[in-house]
């Protein structure tokens, strides 16, 4: 039995925080009991007590969309053979876990990457947080990211999408994921298109999601009834509502383009100087992650009082950046007008409930799985204080420790 003491915890619901606390679990990994420090201290005199003063435990967070093995865009990408992407997700991974995520749904991989890591993890040969997956997206021929050689299917018309659907499945897919717009406004799917692919993956029991980041395939995405809906970048209040009713989940990952947009902004002012560099591609690369940028900023609030589901998911492709920073993206989020236990149950207790396993983690709560995140500081007033990570479980097993 471990008893965990410290200066709060926060249970993830978006509105609990138990002041001088202690969450007690047993040896098959799963919280016994949520208390008061002194009540655990009766109660649980035999067990082993691990102390964080100064410190908040909360539930390990969630990141509902990763490329856990995103190669393509290093700067030395043909020097990776399958054994090095696989080398990349495994540290990755364990950067995924001292980031304090304990859990990742990852949306496009080259082809059966995902499935030899979750091996891989069965065997004891890596650690990793709770790994879902969709192997690999499905994209139009042509379609968004079609050059990241293995990580995406190719098809076209109703009756190729349901073939691709049935291949992932096949592959060992937890979920099944589409892409269908770009960076303008044509969108690259049909409604036919997405129609049959959602009707599929619902029919062979695998939820779905869906890129759409402009209109009007942000409008056709709902339509077609995905479970979740990455970006929508310019999502409208009408739209939302209707995801609300619909059940329909938002997954903004806004801090990727926020990244983009600033890595943008600091190339043109390097380059400016330099005749020529700035052409009209890099122009409208940035264009889109600006206005991106400026839409975030001035709609987040607005869709959020609507009462639509929101759920964390970060997507960063660059290279040099943290490959699942679900803090920054909390941050982001009360930047913009969200509480910071609303924040944090958009990457807990929502994203679980996303993944079906809202009965399983995602809150600190007797019976649930006891993936937990031990934090410097109250992030329930100070958001910030999430990327102060003192140690990580998984199940009840450290997976992470600063000390």
């Amino acid at each position: 039995m471990k008893l965990l003491l410290a200066d709060r915890v926060i249970i993830g619901d978006g509105e609990q925080v138990i002041e001088e606390a202690a969450v007690t679990i047993d040896e098959s990994g799963r919280i016994v009991a949520v208390d008061t420090e002194e009540e655990a201290l009766k109660k649980y005199s035999q067990a082993d007590v691990n102390r964080y003063s100064g410190c908040t435990i909360l539930p390990g967070l969630i990141d509902l969309h990763v490329h856990i093995g995103y190669w393509w865009s290093k700067p030395d990408a043909a020097q990776y053979t399958d054994g090095m992407i696989a080398l990349l997700a495994a540290s990755n991974l364990r950067e995924a876990l001292s980031l304090g995520v304990t859990t990742i749904r990852d949306v496009a991989a080259p082809d059966g990457l995902c499935g030899t890591l979750k091996r891989a993890v069965n065997k004891k040969m890596i650690v990793s947080p709770r790994l879902f997956e969709v192997n690999q997206g499905i994209i139009m021929t042509g379609g968004h990211g079609w050059p990241l050689k293995g990580g995406l299917r190719e098809a076209n018309g109703p009756w190729e999408v349901r073939t691709a659907v049935r291949e992932q499945v096949k592959a060992g897919a937890d979920w099944i994921k589409l892409m269908t717009s770009d960076r303008t406004p044509t969108p690259e799917f049909t409604q036919e298109e997405l129609d049959a692919a959602v009707d599929e993956a619902h029919r062979l029991g695998r939820k779905c999601c869906v890129h759409a980041s402009l209109q009007p395939a942000i409008q056709m995405a709902i339509d077609a009834g995905f479970d979740t809906i990455e970006h929508a970048t310019f999502l409208t209040v009408e739209q939302a509502r209707q995801m609300t009713e619909k059940g329909q989940v938002w997954v903004p990952t806004m801090v990727t383009f926020f990244q983009i947009a600033d890595h943008f902004k600091k190339a043109a002012e390097e380059q400016a100087v330099v005749k020529g560099l700035v052409n009209e591609q890099f122009m409208k690369q940035a264009e889109f992650f600006l206005e991106s940028q400026k839409a975030y900023r001035e709609n987040f609030a607005k869709l959020m009082e609507t009462g639509i589901k929101i759920a964390t998911g970060t997507d960063i492709v660059l290279d040099g950046y943290p490959i699942t920073p679900v803090a920054e993206e909390i941050r982001l989020m009360v930047e913009l007008g969200m509480h910071p236990l609303k924040a944090i149950q958009a990457a807990t207790q929502n994203a679980a409930e996303v993944l079906d396993q809202g009965d399983k983690f995602g809150i600190v709560k007797t019976g649930y799985l006891a993936d937990l995140l031990v934090v410097k500081g109250d992030p329930s007033a100070d958001c910030t204080a999430l990327s102060q990570v003192q140690e990580v479980f998984l199940e009840g097993v450290s997976v992470f420790s600063k000390t």
